[in-house]
């Protein structure tokens, strides 16, 4: 409607362009369809998947999938088309939709249009700029204002689509861009934003593309589609050079290989629900409509002074499209690649246009059977991915007996299914299968700023649970971490702390006998499918301390779940206590030498993943839970300033043959004291009044670095600097 109410997008964008705008006969400068380049923009955002592991039952089954649609066209959209708009638009939905029908997309997934926005007065619509990316940014913040947060409600949408005669500009000032989309982002509201520039019904085809982006299909010239499948040619949608569509074979293998594995994985499950009313979309040849008579289709795709070539040779006629104007420029102009007509296009007498050939209207107008899909047996289970320590094989069955056809419903059910193979257990080596699959990068030689080789160890600490089985592997010694694969290797445990597995990038339930669904569990003891009665627990405390390095525990060889806290004091962040960790030889794994970890951070030892939390946290903790590998020793760290007495607790369960007794901390030896000191160190003022005499305030001291001799330095130890402000409330204010 006039005046639609005023109505952004995510970080990561893909763009569609054409790379010469018009192109006259016998010219050899391309133009495009064929120039449908896309750029990916840098700062690319994961999927947004529900966090922990998919249900098994929900997992690697064909659904049926409705992707609710909200269409927006803007102020040039208006005023080209006029009263034909809303049939325009629903018109290129429907060329898009049956396009996702086929069944080479090896899913069922039916486009909905639940709502369309006409916005006659360019200043109640998004911003259209050249720039496409802020186009997209625009129009992602516009469009989420009439979006109905409950999935339920009728005009609830899953993306949003705009459409505008505008041109833009993608990436590098490539001026010829068609479409601008989010990756991946479906059932993100803020994000699931595509654009697309109109030329008439050729648009149909850059909004099934784009969609396709946000189903989170790639381009097929992708690493990853050509590492997978090779070479696919620019006739399948997401060619990245459109030349012309397979019919017979519209998806390419990688895109239905992704859009399968979006879904499987639990980030398509906005798409489950059939909307409550959807408009309906046109069902005629296109062609028969006045809409799209020869001239318009001329005028849409090239401008407003365009009518079709009265010359065309016969084999041009319904296969390439040629225009021209009414000037004195003779000249005919199409696009290199396929600018077939509009199928139903009249193309001489009882003759109509069907998929750029000129047939018999009798033919082309004659209903096509509609064939429902069926499944076809179960193939044999696949290779192990694993040689041992818990593998898994599959087997997959494909909807192809009979194949869907003409629309007809593609097969539901599951598609696939898996087993554990291969579980016995690995020779002991020291090393996790994550670790060996993050050592195999060793081989690429990394090196630092300074040239220095890179050692690759797994990453646990900050890894959001949405993504732990992707193979996040970090500099050893060092903060830096690389994503090395989109998935581990089938079977690889999904965390230090759990049994469950990663399948194919998401965590299911497995036990300790490396089985899948298995309900054994590994007991206190760390033995699978024990009572608890071969080991006992071990417990203490430790209260004051000396500065310096002070001895709690050592830990002995095959102690499991071992649970060590530091309880910092309400409303202190650093309470000049800290947790440290050194082995047998004395070399230190966490805190040592005064420097301290303030965040999150995994201790690898020998295959045994040990987690910090660092010591910002309130309760510092140091956990691990499979059986260690070496004696270690817990140490707490006491550094000179406004020190807090420590709460340290302990726990842990050793084997009943390891001979373990405990020794008091005050017998045990205590290295590394600080003595009276001769260096810099941190001098405190007194605390200043409260800022305010009733209610919340802050109370100020200084904190100065200072030497022996009592002149500023700069060498104390920033991260044991005490904090300087801290909040008060000396009274409640007055009513």
């Amino acid at each position: 409607p006039a005046g639609a109410r005023p109505l952004p997008r995510g970080p990561e964008w893909e763009v569609e362009t054409r790379e010469g705008q018009r192109q006259e006969r016998g010219d050899n400068e391309e133009d495009s369809e064929e120039g449908s380049q896309e750029e990916e923009a840098e700062g690319a955002s994961e999927l947004p998947p529900p966090l922990g592991a998919t249900s098994r039952a929900k997992r690697f089954v064909s659904e049926a999938r409705f992707v609710e649609t909200l269409l927006v066209a803007d102020a040039s959209m208006a005023a080209f088309y006029g009263a034909d708009l809303q049939n325009h638009i629903l018109t290129l939905m429907s060329v898009a939709a049956r396009i996702y029908k086929h069944p080479s997309i090896k899913n069922s997934i039916n486009l909905m249009v639940v709502k369309v926005l006409i916005v006659e007065d360019e200043k109640w619509g998004p911003e259209v700029s050249d720039n496409g990316g802020l186009t997209l940014r625009n129009f992602c913040n516009w469009q989420r204002r009439f979006n109905q947060p409950s999935d339920r409600h009728p005009e609830h949408y899953d993306t949003a689509i705009l459409l505008t005669r505008q041109n833009f500009c993608g990436q590098e000032g490539l001026c010829d861009t068609l479409g601008v989309a989010d990756i991946g982002t479906i059932c993100d509201p803020n994000k699931s934003c595509s654009v697309i520039e109109d030329e008439g019904l050729q648009a149909a085809h850059t909004l099934a593309h784009e969609l396709g982006h946000v189903l989170s299909m790639p381009h097929d010239d992708s690493k990853p589609c050509t590492r997978l499948f090779g070479p696919m040619g620019k006739h399948h949608m997401m060619a990245p050079l459109f030349v012309h569509l397979n019919q017979t074979l519209p998806w390419s293998p990688c895109s239905a290989m992704y859009l399968t594995e979006l879904l499987d994985g639990g980030h398509g499950d906005c798409l489950l629900d059939a909307p409550a009313a959807a408009l309906p979309l046109p069902t005629g040849l296109p062609g028969r409509m006045a809409l799209y008579q020869l001239d318009q289709q001329c005028r849409q795709i090239f401008g407003p002074d365009f009518h079709h070539c009265p010359n065309t040779s016969a084999q041009d006629v319904c296969a390439q499209l040629w225009c021209h104007t009414d000037g004195a420029e003779p000249l005919c102009h199409t696009k290199n690649g396929s600018l077939p007509w509009a199928d139903g296009t009249p193309c001489g007498p009882g003759h109509l246009c069907s998929e750029g050939s000129c047939l018999p209207e009798e033919e082309v107008e004659r209903p096509k059977p509609v064939v429902d899909g069926g499944w076809a047996p179960w193939g044999p289970w696949g290779e192990c991915s694993r040689t041992c320590g818990g593998g898994v094989q599959f087997s997959h069955r494909e909807c192809e007996d009979p194949e869907p056809q003409n629309g007809g419903r593609y097969c539901l059910g599951r598609r696939a299914k898996y087993q554990s193979c291969h579980t016995e257990e690995c020779p002991p080596d020291g090393k996790s299968f994550r670790e060996q699959q993050c050592e195999k990068y060793n081989a690429y030689n990394y090196t630092d700023m300074d040239g220095n080789l890179l050692q690759w160890v797994p990453k646990y600490a900050g890894v959001s649970p949405r993504d732990r089985c992707k193979l996040f592997c970090r500099a050893r010694g060092r903060s830096e971490f690389k994503v090395f694969e989109a998935k581990v290797i089938d079977g690889t445990l999904c965390g230090p702390e759990t049994l469950a597995i990663c399948v194919r990038g998401q965590c299911v339930k497995a036990g300790c006998d490396h089985v899948v669904d298995s309900p054994r569990k590994l007991d206190k003891c760390g033995v699978c499918g024990g009572k608890g009665n071969s080991c006992r627990k071990v417990s203490g405390s430790l209260t004051p301390t000396s500065y310096g390095y002070n001895d709690i525990v050592t830990i002995p060889a095959g102690a499991t779940n071992i649970d060590v806290k530091q309880r910092s004091h309400p409303g202190v962040q650093n309470d000049g206590n800290y947790l440290a960790l050194k082995t047998a030889d004395g070399q230190y794994l966490l805190n040592g030498n005064l420097a301290i970890s303030a965040i999150e951070q995994d201790i690898l030892v020998k295959g045994t993943i040990l987690k910090y939390s660092g010591s910002i946290a309130t309760l510092e903790r140091l956990q691990s839970f499979r059986p260690l590998p070496e004696p270690l020793t817990v140490q707490l760290l006491t550094v000179p300033g406004e020190v807090f007495p420590p709460k340290v607790k302990y726990t842990f369960f050793v084997p009943n043959d390891v001979d373990f007794s405990m020794q008091s901390s005050k017998e045990r030896a205590t290295t590394n004291i600080i003595q009276p000191l001769l260096h810099a160190q941190w001098v405190l003022g007194d605390w200043s009044e409260c800022s305010s005499t009733c209610g919340p305030g802050w109370q100020r001291r200084t904190v100065e670095c200072r030497d022996p001799s009592g002149q500023a330095s700069a060498t104390c130890n920033k991260a044991l600097k005490p904090e300087d402000a801290k909040p008060c409330e000396s009274q409640l204010c007055p009513l």
